[in-house]
């Protein structure tokens, strides 16, 4: 690999924090291909990104999951053995309110093998999911009613993905259904 200097890298001085007001889900089963990993990387650019679409099996897709204003963040963090180095992405939103499609959606995902896609104020996408791992359901911080009339209802939301590298998701997101070939 050509290694490089690494200057400051804002886009026109640009770097506002956080997620945007959607997340996207889907089941990992629903996959049909993935987009590929880097191989044998010439430049630290191409060691950061992932190139090709996610695309689903037919009749499957993505969906939106609507989360608070600066409630949502990804996280970041190395684990792992000497010799074992990875990173575990941890996605965190919360979603307003306690209605049945929500409760539905805590119901039906606790406990599955999911893929999300979450796009940051620089519009930079991260692809939590892959073939060989998908995205779990970790903790649910925050979630309820709330304490007083002020307080804040609805529910809380982690998901964490453990992979070997840390890649850019510059795909689209299938949010219709795919067809039969």
């Amino acid at each position: 690999m050509d290694f490089a200097d690494i200057g400051k890298l804002l886009s026109d001085g640009r770097n506002l924090g956080g997620l945007g007001q959607k997340i996207y889900f889907g089941l990992w089963n629903d996959v049909a291909t993935w987009p590929t990993e880097p191989d044998s990387p010439l430049s630290l650019d191409v060691a950061g990104a992932l190139t090709g679409d996610i695309t689903m099996k037919p009749g499957k897709r993505m969906y939106e999951l609507y989360t608070t204003e600066d409630a949502a963040r990804l996280d970041i963090n190395p684990i792992g053995e000497e010799g074992g180095k990875g990173y575990e992405l941890t996605l965190k939103g919360f979603a307003p309110g306690l209605n049945k499609k929500l409760l539905g959606f805590m119901n039906a995902t606790k406990n599955e093998d999911l893929i999300f896609i979450a796009e940051d104020n620089q519009n930079q996408k991260y692809l939590l999911g892959c073939e060989l791992r998908s995205a779990k359901f970790s903790a649910g911080e925050g979630s309820g009613t709330g304490s007083t009339t002020d307080g804040r209802r609805g529910l809380g939301m982690t998901f964490a993905y453990r992979t070997h590298s840390l890649y850019e998701y510059a795909g689209s997101i299938p949010l219709t259904a795919a067809v039969t070939p």
